[in-house]
Parts: C-alpha cells; structure tokens; sequence
C-alpha cells in the first residue's frame, strides 16, 4: 500500500515538474517565500492585533499557527521522518535551496491552514482569501517540490484541525482579550 501511495506522489510531482515555465517558476518561489515561518500569516495578525474589536482573531490566528508547529514541525516530522521529494531524484528540478528538515507534513500548509480555518470562523469575509492563499502556498511545495502531494493532503487536515482546536484555546484564555 505505501509503494502506491508513493508511486502516485512520484507521478503527481513529475507531471508537475514537466509544466514547470520560467515565469511560475518565479511566481512559486515569491509564493512560497510568503509562507516562509509564517511570514504572510504574522503580518495578517498586525492589523487583527492592534484593534480591539478583532484582537481575539490575532491571537487565536497565532495560537493556531503555534499548535500547529508543535503538531507538525516538532513532533509528526520528527516521528515519520520522511524524506523530501528533492533530496532523491528531483535535483535538476530544484528552484529553491533544500530545506533541512523532513517532508511530511508540509509545514508551510498546516501553518496556511490552520490560519484559513480561524478566519473561516472568526472573519469569514476574509476566508476565501485567507483560504485561496494558504492553497496558493501549499501547491507551490508540490511545483518547488519540495514536499509530496500527500505531506500537503496531511498538512491541510492537520492544519484544519489545529485551527479548530486554537479557537476554545485562545478563547478560554483572558490574556487574550485584554484592551489596550
């Protein structure tokens, strides 16, 4: 079963690699650079953070990002300890330098995602942007290739959740709310 699921994440990058044009290239790098430590995602949080109305938004948006690198980045990778798609037959493809770190899941996207589902709760008219972009992100692991569709599959679920699970969080604690 893992042979499959690998043989399909191949053939998924590979047909991806083969569109790869100079001009997406450019546009996936500056994409996935937004998402780099949750760039995008901490700068969303400012204007959330400095008006009192929305000040819970911004701290469960940076619970949520915090739950999901302890989920993600310090314990599932840590565990599966997957190797990245571009550390094995992808090099000629590379546009970016090779991340450190293992593959799945994809950081980027369950950061992305557990951003996406707070604001789906908190500030749905800014969901389908927050929503889009954290896709945006996510697709440019796969053309980058530095991660498998399935890290990014697992990112999203993960992600999801760890946004889910930020909003009673963030909300059961009073220090959260305070006004300035």
């Amino acid at each position: 079963m893992l042979d499959r699921i690998q043989a399909w994440d191949d053939k998924v990058l590979m047909c991806i690699a083969n569109h790869h044009t100079p001009f997406l290239n450019r546009l996936m790098v500056y994409i996935t650079a937004t998402g780099d430590n949750g760039l995008v995602w901490f700068a969303l949080c400012v204007p959330f953070l400095l008006l009192n109305q929305w000040r819970l938004t911004g701290f469960t948006i940076l619970a949520a990002m915090g739950i999901a690198s302890l989920s993600g980045e310090l314990t599932i990778k840590h565990i599966v300890k997957r190797v990245r798609p571009c550390k094995k037959a992808f090099e000629e493809f590379l546009l970016i330098e090779n991340p450190p770190h293992y593959s799945f899941p994809s950081g980027h996207t369950t950061a992305s995602f557990s951003v996406a589902a707070v604001t789906i709760v908190m500030c749905p008219v800014l969901a389908p942007a927050v929503t889009m972009y954290a896709a945006m992100i996510s697709f440019s692991r796969l053309y980058l290739l530095v991660h498998y569709p399935t890290d990014v599959i697992a990112g999203i679920i993960i992600g999801i959740i760890c946004g889910f699970v930020a909003i009673p969080v963030a909300g059961s604690i009073p220090l959260f709310t305070f006004q300035l």
